[in-house]
């Protein structure tokens, strides 16, 4: 009881310094609102926002075409365009112009996307109406003049590793030809065409842009009416709009015709499924959208907004941590657009976790989830919008991310007040549609349940037991006692060198095509089917054929002749052996040169023998393979076989085939 009674005074106490405490501030102001848009004479689009009291101003240009644009055989001209507005111009140096900014401590730099390019600087306030002239320099026209461009082409070529093929990257390139090439992720699944060689290389397409390319692109892209220059920062706005008039206002007006990619919906879903060496199973799911509205983009943000708050409070910082992080993310493509969710989940808990995403997505579907608790978590997702904007470079980043196609979005969008309106309804009448199943790409890699020297192992025993296999099957009993004749080929050195490298040709053709069908094979057969069982069969299949298909090449090379009383062999390597009676024989004659290189026989099988200067024996089977050889002594051998056949070994000018 006697701390019972302490007790009470310390409430009391507490409730009057609560009651005395001020109310809690009222929230920031909405850093969204109040976005202005305007047209500059010459067409160029200015988005201003006036942000009183921030020390920074911050200024971007971007155009809404990128590397997407590149013709084939010119890759890479619209990032060294980029580069190149970057460089000397108007009497400056590059390193006069970079130093302008920088001098003052600003930040300035250029990125070339898939499907637009951004240019901005960010600088102290004082300094915000020269960043806009500052820019506006960037943007304007350039000479691209040719010593100019010859330097500027080596900072692109280590920016992007570029450097001259050499032997392995012919080779590379050879046998992994643009029809081989799968499709990508863009094509399969959104039907953007592939504009250009997926092996192209890229070091050749950049010495092969020209000045005049770099002229040509930039008149083609760069025309006032594709730029959008956004200005946010604490100036007035009547300066700001003026300077950028008499800067940005001043590039010549010219027609243009917009870029755009088309998108074709396959109306069909996808899954695969896996298993690797790892410490955790992978899951990524895509959501795709096809031609998005502006509403239907900012939509999309906030369901990414709202499913990375509530997948991390479930699946992080619940009571069942299963995952280190889940994350949803947004990904534009011109018109195609993905909504993302991945996250590498404890393999304990997949079925958990991946339990928990689909409810969080049926609630989003339904408009199911707990009015109350969808309020909370819309509120807390505006509170996390509003406080990571209120400066002047996070705001404008939005038009490097997420803003920068003006067919899209014809005005700057407040993206917090569209949130806060956004019911529940609405987000699942378009939450229908954008996770419907027809539009899901599903990849789902899970932990290997074996360990890697099991697998190696297994892999082992698989390969023997296939050898063994085909060592059962080709090989076939031989009675040494009554072999009467054994006759190597004679195989000459230029002949076996020829072969081998054709040989060595058609085997790296065959690995090609082999590759490209197994590919195709298991991803459109295999990996949909989520069984480990069924999928590692598949496999060890896939690996016995490609172990008994060169064992099958590399036996088929005949190696010599056994006569026996009854029947000829024909021994290869290894194993395999090919058996002919008499009655098998059409013909066996001695022949030189023209009767069978320049006849039809030599069609019937590759010659071991040239015969230019001494003839050869020419054995053709009524069926298959016919064979032209010679051996250790010849003549001998010859002589053995028309014993044995019961007739003479016929000469060329004999056979009225002879001279094909």
């Amino acid at each position: 009881m006697s701390g019972i009674r302490a007790a009470v005074p310390l409430l009391l106490l507490a409730a009057s310094v609560t009651a005395q405490e001020p109310e809690p501030q009222s929230t920031s102001p909405n850093p969204f609102a109040d976005f202005e848009t305007h047209h500059l004479s010459n067409g160029v689009k200015v988005w201003f926002k006036h942000l009183p009291g921030v020390p920074n101003v911050s200024v971007s240009a971007g155009v809404p075409v990128g590397s997407d644009a590149d013709p084939p055989g010119k890759e890479q001209l619209a990032h060294f365009t980029e580069h190149m507005l970057f460089s000397d111009h108007d009497g400056r140096t590059e390193q006069e112009i970079k130093d302008a900014v920088e001098g003052l401590g600003g930040r300035r730099n250029g990125v070339t996307y898939r499907d637009h390019t951004w240019y901005y600087v960010t600088i102290g306030r004082e300094h915000g109406l020269f960043a806009i002239e500052w820019l506006a320099g960037i943007l304007s026209p350039h000479a691209m003049d040719p010593a100019v461009v010859d330097r500027g082409r080596q900072p692109v070529e280590n920016e992007i590793g570029a450097r001259p093929r050499e032997l392995f990257d012919h080779l590379g390139a050879l046998f992994t030809a643009s029809w081989l090439v799968p499709p990508d992720f863009w094509e399969a699944e959104f039907g953007i065409s592939r504009l250009r060689d997926p092996n192209r290389d890229v070091w050749r397409s950049l010495q092969g842009i020209t000045p005049d390319d770099l002229r040509g692109f930039y008149d083609q892209h760069y025309a006032p009416g594709q730029i959008t220059v956004t200005i946010v920062g604490d100036l007035d706005a009547a300066d700001a709009l003026a300077t950028a008039e008499r800067t940005f206002g001043t590039i010549p007006a010219r027609s243009f015709e917009p870029w755009t990619i088309p998108v074709v919906d396959p109306e069909r879903g996808k899954s695969t499924y896996g298993w690797g060496f790892q410490s955790t199973a992978r899951y990524q799911s895509r959501h795709k959208l096809f031609d998005p509205t502006a509403d239907d983009v900012l939509t999309a943000l906030f369901i990414r907004d709202l499913l990375n708050r509530r997948l991390n409070q479930r699946l992080r910082y619940g009571e069942r941590k299963a995952v280190y992080g889940a994350s949803a993310g947004l990904t534009r493509r011109g018109a195609a657009v993905y909504l993302q969710i991945s996250s590498r989940i404890d393999e304990d808990d997949f079925d958990f976790a991946t339990g928990v995403i689909a409810e969080e997505i049926e609630f989003l579907r339904t408009g199911t989830l707990d009015p109350a608790e969808f309020e909370a978590d819309r509120a807390a997702v505006v509170a996390r919008l509003r406080g990571s904007n209120q400066t002047s470079e996070s705001l404008n980043f939005w038009t490097r991310t997420t803003f920068y196609d003006p067919a899209t979005f014809t005005d700057f969008p407040d993206v917090l007040s569209f949130y806060e309106n956004l019911t529940q309804d609405q987000v699942a009448a378009f939450a229908e549609t954008a996770f419907d199943p027809s539009r899901q790409v599903l990849d789902i890699s899970r932990r290997q349940p074996v360990s890697q020297g099991t697998m190696v192992v297994a892999v082992a025993v698989l390969i023997a037991l296939t050898l063994q296999g085909l060592k059962r099957l080709l090989t076939k009993p031989v009675r040494m006692r009554e072999i009467r004749y054994i006759a190597h080929f004679k195989l000459p050195v230029a002949l076996r060198t020829a072969y081998v490298i054709g040989v060595v040709g058609v085997a790296v053709a065959a690995v090609v095509l082999a590759t490209f069908g197994i590919e195709r094979l298991t991803d459109r057969w295999i990996e949909s089917v989520d069984s480990y069982v069924f999928q590692y069969a598949c496999n060890a299949v896939i690996l016995a054929f490609l172990v008994a298909a060169p064992t099958l090449i590399v036996t088929s090379s005949p190696r010599k002749l056994l006569v026996f009383s009854d029947h000829l062999r024909i021994k290869r390597r290894a194993w395999h052996s090919r058996i002919l009676e008499p009655e098998d024989i059409a013909d066996i004659s001695i022949r030189r040169f023209p009767g069978v290189w320049l006849s039809r026989e030599v069609l019937r099988g590759a010659p071991l023998a040239f015969g230019f200067l001494r003839p050869g024996i020419h054995l053709r089977p009524v069926k298959g393979r016919s064979y032209f050889f010679r051996s250790r002594d010849t003549e001998e051998l010859a002589e053995v076989l028309s014993e044995w056949w019961g007739r003479p070994a016929a000469s060329e000018s004999d056979d009225p085939n002879g001279s094909g």
